[in-house]
Order: structure tokens, then sequence, then C-alpha cells
């Protein structure tokens, strides 16, 4: 029994471990250089970023409340990761459209870790995870509109 609990356990620690990358690879790449973004997608981006920002410093203080370690984000891989969507939005046409798509691929991923670490976690965890699962559909839903606004202008 005391072995399946410290399984269920990890398992609960990499479900929420999953999460917390998945927002701190968002809250980067929504952070990077968007000066040539139109006003309106650059302010949503920037309220995304805080938003992932914000929820991993909160999962994370839980995470260590519940006597665990949260795990840390290679601050490298982020910056190539950020890198990469920068290039490919700068040779895009519809560069809103571009970084839109590259945010709502990760923003999926999220939604369904998040899906996975709340099968995991108890009541109160569950209600925090699921405050910002709504945040990230409302932010795919975003997203979705930046890219049929793009379409409709071509």
């Amino acid at each position: 029994m005391m072995q399946e609990q410290h399984m269920l356990m990890d398992e609960r620690l990499v479900a929420l471990n999953t999460v917390l990358g998945h927002c701190r690879e968002l809250a980067e790449l929504y952070g990077g250089d968007r000066m040539a973004v139109d006003a309106q997608s650059k302010a949503l981006f920037d309220d995304c970023a805080r938003a992932h920002d914000r929820f991993a410093d909160e999962l994370a203080t839980e995470i260590r409340r519940q006597g665990d370690l949260p795990a840390e984000e290679d601050p490298e891989r982020l910056g190539v990761e950020r890198l990469v969507a920068d290039v490919k939005s700068f040779f895009s046409p519809r560069r809103e459209a571009s970084l839109a798509e590259t945010f709502a691929e990760i923003e999926s991923r999220l939604d369904q870790a998040l899906g996975a670490a709340r099968a995991q976690v108890d009541a109160p965890m569950d209600q925090l995870l699921a405050q910002h699962q709504a945040a990230v559909r409302r932010h795919l839903d975003a997203l979705k509109q930046i890219g049929d606004e793009q379409g409709a202008n071509d």
C-alpha cells in the first residue's frame, strides 16, 4: 500500500511539473520581442504571459507547500524556443497568425496536461488547476480569433 501511495504521489508530481513546464514555456514565448505585432495582439500576448507566469509561481508555491520540489526549467532551452518562434513569425507574412498558431499548439498541450493533472490531485489543487484551465481555454479562443482575422485579411 505504501509503495502504491508513493507511486501515485510521483505520478501527481510528474503531472504537476508538466503543467508547470508548459506555463513557464508559454510565459517566456509570449514575452518575446513583439515590436512588429499589432497593439491588440501584443496586449493579448502580454496578458497571457502574465497569467501563465503568475500561475506558475502559484503552482510552484503549492507544490512546495505539499512537501515536494517543483521542477526548474532550463533557461537556455526556453531561450532557444523563444528564438525559434520569433524567427518563424519574422519570416511569415501573417506574423500575428504565425505567433498565435505557435502559442495555440502549446496552450493545447497545457490544456491536456491540466486535465491529466486534475485526475491526480486533491480537491483544493483541482480547483486551482481548473481555474487556470478555464484561462487556457479563453487564451485558445482569443488566439483562434487572431488566426481567423489574419486569414480574412489575406
